[in-house]
């Protein structure tokens, strides 16, 4: 009787977390077609805000947390104030870490994106931070790499890099062009495993090619 019970319950939750799955693939969905087709001057913060709720209810996702990150990372590049930067920086850092322990192991996207929070901070003070951020930029990448080479992300990081990066230190735009170029390259042939999965950067990859020529 009690393995009867038992195999009831197992059968009930399951059918719950089945029923659940394709609402919360919607939700997914449509929330992350908004974060890719915001204005790419309009602050995200408002959509991350819906998708922390997601990440709270969906304990188990690490998808949710990654894009409230993403979202909070890129809000910083559109700030001036480096207080109100680092700030957003802060928030992105919490649930870049969420992520990490839900999904981290050998995860190629979670690696690129502690590689742009990286990047991130360094902008905010590239003279007192390079020695902290630029090794772990590097350190990032370098696994992605080692967990997903084609990852499109990884030569569209290494590019924006190299272009913000003057030539007297190793940078400038011939070194960012053949970056782009692989990235795009890489980017024709990418399939994302879902529709809510990682796919941004191409269109970033194309504008700074433009200006690269």
């Amino acid at each position: 009787m009690k393995k009867l019970t038992l195999l009831i319950t197992l059968v009930f939750f399951g059918l719950v977390a089945n029923a659940q799955k394709p609402a919360y693939e919607k939700a997914m969905t449509d929330l992350v077609s908004q974060i890719s087709g915001n204005d790419p001057m309009g602050m995200l913060q408002p959509l991350a805000n819906k998708m922390q709720r997601i990440a709270s209810a969906e304990k188990e996702e690490w998808l949710p947390n990654y894009w409230v990150a993403y979202c909070y990372i890129n809000d910083s590049f559109k700030k001036q104030d480096a207080g109100e930067r680092d700030q957003l920086l802060d928030v992105a850092e919490e649930a870049l870490e969420n992520a990490e322990k839900l999904g981290g192991e050998n995860n190629s996207e979670i690696e690129v994106l502690k590689a742009n929070f990286a990047s991130a901070r360094l902008a905010v003070d590239g003279v007192n931070r390079w020695q902290e951020y630029g090794p772990k930029f590097e350190k990032a990448l370098s696994n992605a790499k080692k967990f997903n080479p084609e990852n499109p992300r990884i030569p569209y990081l290494r590019g924006t890099n190299a272009f913000y990066t003057p030539e007297g230190f190793g940078g400038g735009k011939h070194i960012a062009k053949p970056l782009f170029e692989t990235a795009i390259e890489k980017f024709n042939n990418f399939e994302p495993e879902t529709p809510y999965s990682p796919n941004w950067g191409k269109m970033e990859s194309m504008y700074f090619l433009s200006q690269c020529k």
